[in-house]
């Protein structure tokens, strides 16, 4: 072989080598370029990941103290509305409510209080009375309800008692209609819608009996049962 093809043949090599390792040293440096941003881009998602992981533990801390000063808040507004119905209800402890008595255009209301007086055996004279009204009703066909406020709550207290065991009309008070007149504790509106409540859901789960006494409502099941108080709209859902 002639020197001159080896010569050339060893420079080719040598070129090809040369070539070689500098292609491998650029891919080598391409490689490690690579691999440093995917080790900063890993090392930056730690970070975020970190951080989210901060963040939504100090979300779910936010939201579990939100979570309970909301329940706080709503026990506080129910605790305000059962102490404003409550008041609202003692302000009226010397009432009474009269039920379908037929409104006249001449009616002195103390005259029809006075026939009350006589029909359940409890004299109502005008001293006993404080004050007394029609009331409009939502509908405005009902005849408005009386109230009547006593002087005194021991008067008030022998007047339900004796309403509860006499049946009265409107008869009884010269109307010939002969419909049934209801004498009731004068009930706050609040106290009246919570009434409504429990007694559809009495019918409802067919309990017997729910009532009132002294401003309060009460339900029980059967004669046997316990008593239960209705107190708030939740207290409802004990009638089952």
């Amino acid at each position: 072989m002639p020197e001159d093809f080896r010569e050339e043949l060893r420079k080719e090599m040598r070129d090809f080598k040369t070539k070689l390792e500098r292609e491998l040293r650029t891919e080598m440096r391409e490689f490690r370029k690579s691999l440093e941003f995917m080790n900063d881009e890993l090392e930056k998602t730690k970070k975020e990941q970190i951080e989210l992981f901060k963040e939504n533990k100090a979300l779910k801390e936010a939201n579990a103290k939100l979570a309970a000063d909301c329940e706080m808040l709503k026990k506080q507004s129910s605790e305000h509305e059962q102490r404003l119905t409550a008041s609202e209800q003692y302000s009226r402890n010397r009432n009474i409510e009269i039920k379908g008595i037929p409104q006249s255009s001449d009616e002195k209301l103390l005259e029809t209080l006075h026939r009350v007086g006589e029909l359940l055996n409890v004299p109502i004279d005008e001293s006993d009375v404080e004050v007394s009204h029609r009331v409009v009703s939502k509908n405005v066909k009902d005849t408005p309800n009386i109230v009547a406020q006593f002087k005194s709550r021991s008067k008030r207290d022998m007047v339900l008692q004796k309403a509860k065991k006499m049946r009265i009309t409107s008869e009884d008070f010269g109307h010939s209609q002969g419909t049934p007149v209801f004498i009731n504790e004068h009930l706050s509106p609040a106290m009246k819608h919570l009434l409504g409540m429990a007694i559809a859901k009495k019918k409802a789960q067919n309990w017997r009996f729910v009532w009132t006494s002294n401003g309060k409502i009460l339900a029980r099941k059967e004669e046997s049962a316990p008593v239960v108080r209705i107190r708030t709209a939740q207290d409802v859902e004990k009638i089952v």
